[in-house]
């Protein structure tokens, strides 16, 4: 009977306890300390045992003075401190700050990390395309050796960067895109757990492949109608004004340059800037142009309204002798099937 009693218990914990996950994320003494200290960003709950139910506690934003801090600390440290997680997108700005945290916290679900990646890698994209010098690429390639860890720990993990891709014009977006769409394509066509260093130079390869197009005036960017001459000799001189670049921050990898060199390249030697054929182009770079025009065709530009994902895809499947046939038909599968084998949290 006693036995029973024990085994009844348990289950009832564990029933409340994955409750609680569905509609709380746990906030921990490392996430409390990411968000501003007198102003959290969003409402805190404590678990109040007596009556076992969740309670607000403090209000969004409001001011939280020193002593309720030291309380709220205590809750944190005795793993009683929540937050929504509809509320996710607001703690992500500021997890995305400190992405090392994704690394140490499992409380955390597989498509809120992915939209926290986003995040940072966008607003770390804004800042290095800004300012394209030594110290923000040192933030950039130590977010990507994050990334690269939590992969490695995982690759099922990257099915769900593939589907936290966004749809506005922008060139840091763009960048994300390619890079998490790229990642997806590689992961599965591994079929094992790829490298830390391969992913590393890979990731940073697909992020940084459009560099040179900061030099292309914008108002060449935003035409909506025909471009001359003049201004395509102008976007296809991107890919050269991106090497120059990456000469004066010294990034040598061949996986990198590779990645910029040909993405714009395609196997019938129709593409720029060398008209390179299938027998010259590396595998870095037929993958970077796979996953740079579907980023393309996805987004929302001047001159094209987004297609949805399925129908982006078929468009390179159909465009046919362009784009690498084994890379076109795995993205097809990545988008309709998701990868196969990985069963998981949130894997239905």
């Amino acid at each position: 009977m006693e036995l029973n009693q024990r085994k009844g218990k348990v289950m009832i914990e564990q029933t409340l306890e994955d409750a609680l996950s569905e509609v709380y994320l746990q906030i921990s003494p490392n996430i409390l300390e990411s968000f501003p200290k007198f102003r959290p960003p969003v409402d805190l709950y404590i678990y109040d045992q007596a009556v076992a139910q969740v309670k607000k506690f403090h209000r969004a934003e409001a001011r939280l003075g020193t002593e309720k801090q030291a309380v709220v600390a205590t809750f944190a440290r005795e793993n009683l401190l929540f937050l929504l997680r509809d509320d996710y997108r607001v703690y992500a700005e500021h997890l995305s700050r400190k992405l090392g945290l994704v690394l140490v916290e499992d409380d955390f679900k597989a498509r809120e990390v992915s939209e926290i990646f986003f995040i940072a890698f966008r607003d770390r994209m804004d800042v290095f395309l800004s300012q394209p010098k030594i110290e923000p690429f040192k933030e950039l390639l130590r977010d990507v050796s994050i990334l690269a860890e939590y992969l490695w720990t995982d690759p099922c993990r990257v099915e769900f960067l593939t589907k936290t891709l966004h749809k506005e014009y922008d060139l840091s977006v763009h960048s994300v895109n390619t890079m998490f769409i790229g990642l997806g394509l590689f992961v599965m066509a591994s079929g094992a757990r790829p490298e830390r260093m391969e992913v590393v130079n890979l990731a940073l390869g697909l992020i940084l492949h459009d560099l040179g197009m900061t030099n292309v005036p914008k108002f060449i960017t935003d035409k909506t109608q025909y471009l001359v001459w003049r201004d395509r000799g102008s976007i296809e001189n991107h890919i050269n004004a991106g090497l120059k670049k990456l000469e004066r921050l010294e990034i040598n990898d061949p996986t990198v340059r590779q990645c910029m060199s040909q993405h714009h390249e395609r196997l019938d030697g129709s593409g720029y800037p060398e008209g390179l054929r299938a027998d010259s182009m590396s595998m870095a770079g037929r993958l970077c142009a796979v996953a740079d025009s579907f980023s393309a065709i996805i987004g929302d530009r001047p001159y094209h309204s987004s297609k949805v994902f399925n129908e982006a895809a078929g468009t390179l499947i159909a465009d046919k002798g362009r784009y690498e046939p084994a890379l076109t038909r795995l993205l097809v599968g990545l988008l309709k099937e998701g990868f196969p084998g990985c069963v998981g949290e949130d894997m239905n």
